[in-house]
């Protein structure tokens, strides 16, 4: 299908205001139960490029390149406000929703009791396809790919196929 990812993942960049381990997630125990237990392929922002690329033109390019978005998403809404966050998902969005037709898995990193405060694209999704809520903490059990939590995630993703 000429994607070189399996998943674009999306997350709220850690500022002062936000108490979640959203990067702890999207970059330690992400990659390493998809990409190292499963054999994924991930493109996280944050990680994969490169300083000083344009923020716009790479997510277009790496969405584009990618067969699922996923959104790790967090409770405080002031943790989506930061424009690069906001240009970013909103782009990730378009792409997946409307041009593309990729497949949105979001995952939640504690129970979000409302979502009025998301934007439209993120209320649209949870409401067609739900949401995966991340129950694990931060310790190496939560690392195991065979949790409950783990293999919804991995029913969303692309099938493997053999041998790669």
């Amino acid at each position: 299908d000429g994607k070189i990812y399996d998943a674009y993942v999306l997350y709220p960049k850690n500022r002062e205001s936000c108490l979640y381990s959203s990067d702890i997630f999207a970059l330690k125990i992400l990659p390493e139960v998809l990409e190292r237990q499963c054999g994924y392929s991930l493109f996280i922002f944050g990680r994969d490029d490169l300083p000083g690329e344009a923020v716009i033109s790479i997510a277009d390019e790496k969405i584009r390149q990618s067969r699922r978005v996923i959104v790790v998403l967090v409770p405080e809404p002031s943790c989506y406000s930061i424009p690069e966050d906001v240009s970013e998902k909103q782009l990730a969005m378009y792409n997946a929703l409307i041009q593309d037709g990729i497949k949105v898995i979001l995952i939640e990193l504690e129970k979000i009791q409302d979502y009025a405060t998301m934007p439209e694209s993120i209320k649209y999704v949870k409401q067609k396809h739900g949401a995966i809520r991340w129950k694990g903490d931060f310790s190496e059990r939560s690392h195991s790919a065979s949790t409950r939590f783990w293999k919804k995630v991995r029913y969303h993703m692309p099938s493997r196929k053999n041998g790669s």
